[in-house]
């Protein structure tokens, strides 16, 4: 939620009507998580704010529903709307967490709209751009839900057997902890922010990494990502997801989309499928997309997702961000209390604030704590 709001009636006003949390002439900017960032999405607790927010949820599970195969994959309006108990399990079977994670940013952008919040900007992370550009107009939400799913199949098949994990501290530090574990495998993919980076590499070398880094006194975790992500191995598999998703067309941009793969805002002259597919093998850099779409006039940077993890990234890469994340200030669906109030400008959290869907049994779950999962 913004800074400017505080205190439990001020977080309520922000969570059941976002517009009211804005000063005049605030120009939001919205960020969409790649997968590994965050929980369960607590879409009832999003539907149950207003009519607005409900049509809207509803009516985007019905979109992503429609580009989904007919056989295999749950009703999503079931486990994300009807009956979330039944999410945990129904998130076992592979990409059903990455296409949850994926209806849940839209159904966060279509009802923020709804309530009068509007994007002047958009930015993902990684997977997260695939929502980023359909919030922009670029794709509809049924064929960013058939990329999203050929997505899913290529990494689960070209990048099996590896996998991320978080280190906090900064590329050099990364870099460092990469040496020091004699594992020239794993690489840097992305920067989350300044002190915050995730590795990708084979399992066996990653794990090296990690209690390599746990060694030398940097915090690190597995992420619940089973797969390669922004690695030069994955050499290949950006140009067979590439060949799978050109035929869906591309539309005007309605908006700036700006890429930290890139490393700039995307234009109409851009082959935007060709700019999804290069997030398969190349690094990610969030902290500078962050920095340029506040130097483009955003005010405030709004989670389209779960969680707050690009929230954190943008109080630590910009300081003072004003920031605003509706799915972690609304109250908890089917439990009591609230989740914790927005924090104060640049000031992030001591404990992560979720953890990801899916974790693989004997991993740390992936979490969001300064700075986000990833993919």
């Amino acid at each position: 939620m913004p800074s400017t709001a505080t205190g439990p009636a001020a977080t309520d006003t922000a969570a059941t009507d976002p517009a009211a949390a804005l000063e005049p002439g605030d120009l939001c900017a919205f960020l969409f998580p790649g997968t590994g960032s965050s929980g369960v999405p607590d879409l009832p607790a999003l539907a149950a704010t207003g009519p607005g927010a409900a049509r809207a949820v509803a009516d985007v599970l019905d979109a992503v529903q429609e580009g989904l195969p007919a056989t295999g994959w749950p009703s999503l309006r079931a486990v994300l709307l009807e009956d979330s108990a039944q999410y945990r399990a129904a998130s076992r079977t592979p990409g059903v967490a990455q296409l949850c994670a994926y209806a849940a940013s839209v159904a966060v952008d279509r009802a923020l709209r709804a309530a009068g919040v509007h994007p002047a900007f958009a930015v993902g992370q990684s997977f997260g751009e695939i929502a980023a550009l359909v919030s922009a107009g670029a794709f509809t939400i049924t064929d960013g839900a058939r990329m999203a799913v050929s997505a899913v199949g290529v990494l689960a098949d070209r990048g099996r057997g590896g996998g991320m994990a978080l280190l906090e501290t900064g590329e050099d530090g990364a870099r460092a902890c990469i040496k020091s574990a004699a594992a020239p495998e794993v690489v840097v993919a992305c920067l989350n922010a300044p002190s915050v980076t995730i590795v990708s590499g084979p399992d066996g070398p990653l794990d090296t990494v990690v209690d390599a880094a746990k060694a030398g006194g940097v915090r690190a975790v597995r992420l619940a990502v089973p797969y390669l992500s922004h690695h030069p191995a994955m050499a290949g598999a950006d140009d067979e997801w590439y060949a799978m998703i050109r035929h869906l067309p591309q539309r005007p941009l309605e908006l700036p989309v700006h890429s930290p793969v890139r490393g700039r805002a995307y234009t109409d002259d851009d082959d935007l499928h060709r700019a999804m597919a290069d997030c398969i093998v190349k690094p990610v850099h969030l902290p500078a997309a962050l920095r340029a779409v506040r130097a483009a006039g955003a005010t405030v940077f709004a989670e389209a997702g779960p969680g707050d993890a690009l929230c954190q990234c943008a109080r630590l890469a910009v300081p003072g961000a004003r920031t605003l994340a509706p799915l972690r200030d609304l109250p908890r669906h089917g439990r009591t209390g609230k989740a914790a109030p927005g924090v104060a400008p640049g000031t992030p959290p001591e404990t992560p604030p979720g953890t990801a869907p899916g974790t693989p049994p004997g991993r740390e779950p992936g979490h969001a704590g300064r700075g986000g999962g990833e993919r």
